[in-house]
């Protein structure tokens, strides 16, 4: 089977996702993403450890969906053409995702994700 571009892109894309989930579950008392952002953040946060524990459940939370919007944007490719609405829906949830968290979070990180899925969501629509 020969793969197309638009299956290869949406293989990168929830590659990063797996990256995504793996940032949010190890290290599973302060995990790594959620430690970056902390370090970013404007002001120093005195969390207790019972809200920082409460806290990474949370992040891992966040992980274990993004390790089913990999799973779903795998088997969406391996799909091919016959997925393209999934594709589609996944990618679009991808974006609106990645609005909230620009407005919540760090604007410069998650402006990339946007940017990556709306290009990525052209690519679809013009190659499928």
């Amino acid at each position: 089977m020969s793969w197309t571009v638009s299956q290869i892109a949406v293989c990168s894309i929830a590659v990063l996702h797996v990256l995504f989930m793996l940032g949010e579950l190890v290290r599973w008392e302060s995990p790594f993403i959620m430690t970056l952002v902390l370090q970013k953040w404007p002001h120093k946060l005195e969390l207790s450890a019972d809200e920082s524990h409460f806290v990474s459940m949370v992040v891992h939370n966040a992980g274990i969906y993004n390790g089913i919007v990999a799973s779903g944007l795998f088997v969406a490719a391996a799909l091919g053409r016959d997925a393209f609405p999934v594709q589609v829906a996944l990618l679009t949830g991808g974006i609106v995702a990645g609005l909230f968290g620009a407005k919540t979070l760090t604007k410069a990180t998650i402006a990339q994700a946007i940017l990556g899925a709306i290009a990525l969501v052209i690519v679809l629509w013009f190659r499928t």
